[in-house]
C-alpha cells in the first residue's frame, strides 16, 4: 500500500450529529486536499445524501438519532444499486469496544477509526479504503469471521461499465481491513 494519495478528486460525506465535530472533521478533510465534503446531521440524511450525491466515501458516527450507524449500514448496504450499496464506509466514532467494532464488520463497514482522531490515521485509513476498492473492486464491507464473499464484493472497478440492478453479478474476491 502507498503512503501518500491525491485525495483532490474524491468526494466524502460526514454522518456526524455533532456539529463540532464536523466542523473538525471537515477542516481535517479539507487539509487532505478534499474539496468535495457533504455533511449530515443523522442517518436519514446521509442515506440521502448517498443516494443524490453518491460520494466516493463516507465518514459515519456510530451513535446518532433517528437511527444509528448500524442500520444506517444495513439500509445501505440494502441497496438495490451496485454503486450505493458499495460506498465504502468509515466508522469514525468514540465507541470502540469490541462489541461495536465486530457489529460494525457484521453490517458491512470498511473501516473503523476511534475518536479522538488523528489525521494521520484518518488520512491513512482514507487512502488504503479507496486504494482497496481501485485494487480489488468494489464491496459490501470488510469480511468479518465467517462471512460469504461471495455475498460483500461485488467486484467493480470501473463504475462507467456498472450493469443495471438486474445485471448485476456477485462474484467472490478479496475484502481486506
Amino acid at each position: 500500500m502507498r503512503e501518500q494519495w491525491d485525495l483532490s478528486k474524491i468526494s466524502c460525506l460526514i454522518a456526524e450529529d455533532n456539529p463540532h465535530m464536523r466542523g473538525i472533521l471537515r477542516s481535517i478533510l479539507t487539509g487532505f486536499g478534499i474539496r468535495t465534503v457533504f455533511e449530515a446531521a443523522d442517518g436519514a440524511e446521509a442515506l440521502e445524501i448517498v443516494v443524490d450525491r453518491m460520494p466516493d466515501i463516507v465518514l459515519l458516527d456510530w451513535v446518532m438519532s433517528p437511527f444509528d450507524g448500524a442500520e444506517f449500514l444495513r439500509i445501505l448496504r440494502g441497496d438495490r444499486d451496485p454503486i450505493v450499496c458499495t460506498t465504502p464506509v468509515l466508522a469514525v466514532t468514540a465507541h470502540a469496544k469490541r462489541r461495536t467494532i465486530l457489529e460494525a464488520i457484521e453490517v458491512g463497514i470498511h473501516g473503523f477509526v476511534a475518536k479522538p482522531i488523528a489525521p494521520a490515521i484518518l488520512y491513512r485509513h482514507i487512502g488504503e479504503i479507496l486504494e482497496r476498492q481501485e485494487i480489488y473492486g468494489r464491496s459490501r464491507g470488510i469480511m468479518g469471521p465467517g462471512q460469504n464473499s461471495a455475498l460483500r464484493n461485488l467486484n467493480i472497478k470501473n463504475v462507467a461499465e456498472v450493469p443495471g440492478p438486474e445485471g448485476a453479478k456477485m462474484t467472490g474476491g478479496l475484502a481486506l481491513l
